[in-house]
């Protein structure tokens, strides 16, 4: 099947701006990374075979979280032996299944707002941050894979932080508690 380039741009551009968080909001259903990234690439087939022009959906965000909290959930009744998914599934059917999802597709929203603005920091800046925060380095770590000095690090982290701060407000401090 020929794709054309437009089509193949929406789907690239959507794939982009949403993987990551529906992988946080997916393994935050799961607790498991492998599978939460099946299950968001899946969900991304399913409905590329439903529709393959993305920019088509009326609401393709919502489409996609429906769907890959859907699929947590299947996910989770397959696997009824293991106990700790089994809680997880108690939990989010028992409680206020809404509130909990709700919540969960909030903070993977504001990830995903958070990193999209560290895209958008001065490169070395962006680097020492997205060493911190989504690889989880410490100032030595990243000292040394950068090849500059701790105090450099700490300096460009701080300047990251408050152009970050700027720029996102109050989901700057939601954003903190995420990933601190």
């Amino acid at each position: 099947m020929l794709i054309n380039e437009n089509i193949y741009h929406s789907l690239k551009v959507t794939f982009n701006e949403y993987y990551n968080s529906l992988c946080f909001f997916a393994n935050s259903l799961i607790n498991d990374q492998q599978a939460a990234e099946d299950i968001v690439e899946d969900m991304f087939l399913k409905l590329w075979e439903k529709e393959p022009d993305f920019s088509k959906h009326k609401n393709i965000k919502a489409a996609l979280y429906i769907g890959v909290k859907n699929a947590c959930l299947d996910y989770i009744k397959k696997r009824k032996n293991n106990r700790s998914q089994t809680n997880t599934l108690s939990y989010v059917l028992q409680q206020e299944q809404e509130d909990f999802i709700l919540n969960e597709i909030t903070r993977a929203e504001v990830l995903r707002e958070a990193y999209a603005e560290m895209q958008k920091l001065p490169t070395e800046c962006r680097k020492v941050m997205q060493l911190y925060y989504q690889h989880g380095l410490d100032h030595k770590l990243i000292s040394a894979k950068l090849g500059v000095t701790v105090s450099t690090v700490k300096n460009q982290k701080a300047r990251g932080l408050k152009i970050l701060r700027k720029k996102l407000g109050t989901s700057f401090f939601y954003f903190l508690a995420l990933v601190g």
